[in-house]
């Protein structure tokens, strides 16, 4: 379904030429009935008709022919760009013959993967010698990746639009990189034992006489007492410090990338949902002064300033395939000891992990709070199975918070 204004915007450009180049086969075959009539009956008229017909339908697939080849094609696009927002490609073509083309279309071939929607046409060109004539399309990206292609296809007609002929061009490689858009969803932090995590929750955590860790931009709310005068001078911008939380504010995120484990189809799945959630968690967090890393997807984080981190984080999450053999658990325990003790572990799952049960109760010996985020099948073709509900049951009884998360963003 995302791919429907596509398809549609498509299925005409087809039928467009599918009509042409059924009149330029009509015309082909009267000029052939002439010429076979006129021959049976001895008929010079029916003859020079036809042959007229015949040599019509020559020179116009010579210059259908004529008006694709001898082309330069070059394409700007923007390095990268949020799922959802509009993307414009610039599509720059040359001619490097000397001559008089009709009317040509661009159409660029989008892999499979980048599934799309109100996908336009680009405008139809005359490329001239020498001269850079410029079109484009529109496109907005539904899922998140970072997609590459290099080849176009040019599409032209004789004069009379009787014949349709299109020649494939490899351009320079592209790759748009489309980021996660936060998906918002409530999720109610639990108090640490002393920990001091429930700070984080109002950012109290963060203050006078804490060590800084860099400057940001100023927020409302922020205190005036922790302006950066001199960076707020240089970027002719209001900056203030930015204070280090301490470990005892740690939150950790994990997505489940096991083979299977993506429910759902397009850019409707969990794998998604998930994406989007964490990004959204992530800001969150950062901002309530809490140190975010994703132990499954990186070493320990760099300790650059909130705006560095932030970008960072959205180009991880972007990159997420649910490709891997290793489970969820497995892939936790080879990376526990980046999980600071007193610190939170979100887990965002879809398929049941019954290494989990066995983990959890490990991490909440050395303090760690587990919360565990159970998506469903976005578009369900049975009941929910018993062995998610059986799952949830355990993780409960291991000591891990489990909510079901919902497609808007509340938590069960």
């Amino acid at each position: 379904m995302a791919q429907t204004d596509s398809y549609q915007t498509n299925r005409s450009s087809m039928a467009g030429q599918g009509s042409r180049s059924v009149v330029g086969l009509a015309l082909g075959m009267a000029a052939l009935f002439f010429a076979i009539v006129a021959i049976l009956i001895n008929t010079p008229i029916l003859f020079y008709m036809g042959t007229a017909l015949i040599a019509t339908i020559a020179a116009s697939r010579l210059q259908a022919w004529l008006s694709v080849r001898g082309l330069r094609i070059q394409r700007e696009e923007p390095d990268s760009i949020k799922v959802g927002d509009t993307v414009t490609i610039n599509i720059v073509v040359w001619s490097e013959r000397k001559l008089r083309r009709p009317l040509i279309t661009i159409s660029d071939t989008l892999p499979s993967r980048l599934v799309v929607a109100d996908k336009t046409v680009s405008t139809p060109i005359a490329p001239a010698f020498d001269l850079p004539i410029r079109t484009q399309y529109q496109f907005r990206p539904l899922r998140r990746g970072v997609f590459r292609w290099n080849g176009v296809e040019a599409v032209g007609t004789d004069a009379l639009g009787l014949v349709v002929m299109s020649k494939v061009y490899e351009t320079d490689p592209v790759e748009l990189t489309v980021l996660p858009r936060p998906i918002p969803i409530q999720v109610d932090l639990p108090v640490a034992r002393g920990w001091g995590i429930s700070e984080a929750e109002s950012g109290q955590s963060r203050g006078a006489g804490l060590e800084p860790r860099g400057v940001r931009e100023y927020a409302s709310g922020d205190s005036l007492r922790h302006i950066h005068w001199a960076s707020t001078a240089r970027r002719g911008q209001l900056l203030v410090k930015e204070f280090e939380a301490g470990s005892h504010t740690a939150a950790s995120i994990v997505i489940q990338q096991t083979q299977g484990s993506e429910l759902g189809q397009g850019a409707d799945t969990t794998l998604e949902q998930m994406c989007g959630n964490a990004v959204f968690l992530a800001e969150q967090l950062m901002h309530q002064g809490s140190m975010v890393q994703f132990p499954t997807l990186e070493d320990r984080p760099n300790r650059a300033s909130g705006a560095e981190r932030l970008s960072e984080i959205y180009q991880l999450i972007t990159r997420v395939q649910a490709d891997k053999r290793a489970s969820v658990s497995a892939e936790i325990g080879a990376n526990e000891k980046l999980l600071p003790a007193g610190s939170i572990l979100i887990i965002m799952l879809s398929v049941s992990d019954p290494g989990m049960v066995g983990l959890t109760r490990r991490l909440r010996g050395i303090g760690v709070q587990v919360i565990v985020l159970i998506y469903k099948d976005p578009n369900p073709k049975k009941p929910t199975d018993d062995s998610i509900r059986d799952f949830s049951d355990e993780m409960e009884a291991a000591g891990a918070v489990v909510r079901i998360a919902e497609k808007g963003g509340d938590v069960l």
